[in-house]
């Protein structure tokens, strides 16, 4: 065999038959170069550190077969394809003169200096710059890894598509998200997840144990700009060990610790519900600490588990609820407050108080109400529990609503951090 480098260079249409498109400058070398048919078509064999350079697109690799009728180059053996930045690897391929696309094959590799992917196939098209991959589909940037089943990449726009069992993880945010399609933009710092999308977030919750928070709804955005967020938007659901909550719309601020509900509201908190035009919720180190409802503010709770059809209840313009570690430890409602709350004389129900007001104070004692003050325009009726047996509906305050079918954590979901990749 000749030892010694083979160069070809290719203008215009010098490897075209009549009539064929016209393509731009190419070159091509090789160690050896053999000519031969297959199938009735001329073709070239170049064996040993093949290059094929076409503008700013160069392809090597140990062994190419080149179809000189459609511009067609079968490689095998360390098939690279760099284009500025990037760079494309797989042990076989095709790369198609007329079109510069390239194909990868098996254990496909793309490193474009931002993202690395990999994957079982891969295509780029130069001209488009843009790259298609598919089956077992995982990339890295510098804050997430994302796998799916197919992916859609364009270069200049840093723009992405994913789809088919996606999963994101962001090993700093302690973050997954699950879903069907991901588009993500890395210039404006922004994706968003649908077709059943779900987060889960862990975290430490001490002595080896894990709290979870998982959110769904149609939609979940993630923001990663100056004010990193995650919006879910229709039918939202969010769920903690203790704490749930639906809406037509949450804002999670990963950094400020805080929840912004919107759209019909309800959040559960143990035995308590809560609901109103707009809640937010605050958060210390991932506990509850505070809520704030503003706008036909409502809260309800299990008066005594003895007595299941009972509930307390307190409603007005604005409250402001706190919790310690012991569940609910303050309310504080504004604006045409009014209570109500059952009495018991040790574990024996004893009617029940209900008091108005322009603002009321309740302090609760290990979850229970131990004391309440009214402020401005006081009003104040007690009711025996001989009329209130048996008719506590009829007692309730105008907008009651017991909701019993909370959001859960959903089972089959990791409920334990992945190992970081």
């Amino acid at each position: 065999m000749n030892s010694r480098p083979v160069f070809l260079c290719v203008l215009g249409l010098t490897l075209m038959t009549p009539g064929a498109p016209s393509v731009r400058a190419q070159e091509v070398s090789a160690d050896t170069l053999h000519v031969r048919q297959i199938a009735g078509e001329d073709v070239r064999e170049l064996i040993g550190h093949v290059l094929l350079t076409q503008e700013n697109t160069h392809v090597t690799c140990d062994r190419a077969l080149q179809y000189i009728r459609d511009g067609k180059f079968l490689l095998t053996g360390n098939v690279v394809v760099t284009e500025d930045s990037l760079t494309l690897r797989a042990p076989r391929g095709v790369y198609y003169r007329p079109e510069r696309r390239a194909e990868g094959f098996e254990r496909v590799q793309l490193d474009d200096g931002n993202t690395r992917l990999t994957a079982e196939y891969g295509e780029y098209f130069a001209e488009e710059r843009r790259a298609y991959f598919h089956t077992h589909v995982i990339v890295v940037d510098s804050s997430s890894v994302v796998s799916a089943d197919t992916l859609l990449y364009w270069r200049l726009t840093r723009r992405s598509i994913a789809h088919g069992h996606v999963v994101v993880r962001s090993p700093a945010d302690r973050l997954t998200i699950y879903g069907g399609r991901l588009d993500h933009d890395a210039l404006r710092l922004f994706s968003r997840m649908t077709v059943s999308p779900l987060m889960v977030q862990v975290d430490s919750a001490g002595e080896g144990r894990f709290d979870t928070l998982q959110v769904r709804g149609v939609a979940l955005e993630s923001y990663r700009d100056s004010t990193r967020r995650l919006v879910a938007r229709d039918s939202v659901e969010l769920v903690r060990t203790d704490l749930a909550a639906t809406s037509r719309y949450a804002c999670f601020f990963t950094a400020g610790d805080s929840i912004v509900l919107r759209g019909a509201p309800v959040i559960w908190y143990r035995e308590t519900q809560v609901a109103g035009d707009s809640i937010n919720v605050y958060l210390k180190k991932r506990k509850l600490q505070r809520l704030l409802v503003m706008g036909n503010a409502f809260a309800v709770s299990r008066s005594d588990s003895l007595h299941p059809e009972r509930y307390d209840q307190i409603a007005g313009d604005r409250l402001r609820m706190a919790f310690g570690t012991q569940g609910l430890s303050r309310t504080d409602v504004e604006g045409r407050a009014v209570s109500l709350y059952h009495l018991y004389d040790d574990s024996l129900a004893n009617g029940l108080n209900r008091t108005s007001g322009d603002r009321i104070v309740m302090l609760f004692a290990e979850g229970k109400a131990d004391t309440i003050t009214v402020y401005g325009g006081v009003e104040g009726e007690y009711f025996p529990e001989n009329m209130v047996r048996g008719k506590e509906s009829d007692y309730a305050l105008p907008g009651f609503t017991w909701r019993p079918n909370m959001p859960r954590l959903e089972r089959g979901v990791p409920s334990v951090p992945a190992h970081d990749h």
